[in-house]
């Protein structure tokens, strides 16, 4: 996967991003031959927060490797995403990965972390192909590259026509650790290539 950036930023969204700054168009993981358009806040308006945002004790943060959830049948890799010149996030090479937003929170810091994926192919279904049909409890597990886990617990799951993307309430600051998972939903527009909606399961750190 191209990389257009230096080592993980230690740059977080900060409170009030969402509403007070201008927006990035996102190309989500989450929609094979379409722009999958969501919203990111701009960099110039992420804070450097880290030190107000203390980990769960005795649970360092660390980079996402694989996410697994069993009630969906899904136990894949994880991998960072950059954005290009554009502000577009590179999508995953494959539809078999996850990709995770490595300019946002890791799973397990204050805040939400970020996992998109595709989902369907050209020749089936992907790695997200599950995550519209989420409920409310179900259990994700983000394994992480120091060799812990966190847990999380969804909580809500919404579907919003792309050009309705809830960007506050998705990148938007939180008390706690959260997880968002991002993926492509509502009709498919087969003379567009893509799909009109965007799903977002929100889930809490439980684990």
């Amino acid at each position: 996967m191209r990389t257009l950036e230096g080592p993980k930023s230690s740059r977080r969204v900060g409170a009030g991003v969402a509403g007070a700054c201008s927006l990035l168009v996102l190309l989500l993981a989450g929609c094979q031959g379409s722009d999958g358009s969501a919203h990111l806040p701009n960099r110039a308006a992420r804070v450097a927060v880290e030190s107000d945002w203390p980990e769960l004790e005795g649970r360092p943060a660390a980079e996402p490797s694989r996410v697994r959830i069993s009630d969906a049948g899904i136990d894949a890799p994880v991998v960072p995403l950059d954005v290009d010149s554009r502000g577009a996030l590179i999508p995953p090479d494959t539809g078999e990965v996850a990709g995770w937003w490595r300019n946002g929170p890791e799973p397990g810091e204050r805040g939400p972390a970020v996992i998109a994926g595709h989902v369907d192919t050209s020749v089936g279904p992907a790695v997200f192909y599950r995550i519209p049909k989420l409920s409310e409890g179900t259990e994700v597990v983000i394994d992480r590259a120091d060799g812990t886990s966190a847990v999380f617990t969804t909580y809500r799951v919404e579907e919003h026509p792309k050009d309705e993307f809830p960007t506050g309430s998705v990148y938007g600051a939180t008390a706690l650790p959260e997880l968002r998972l991002i993926t492509c939903g509502g009709r498919f527009d087969a003379a567009g290539g893509r799909y009109l909606a965007n799903v977002v399961v929100f889930a809490r750190r439980t684990g």
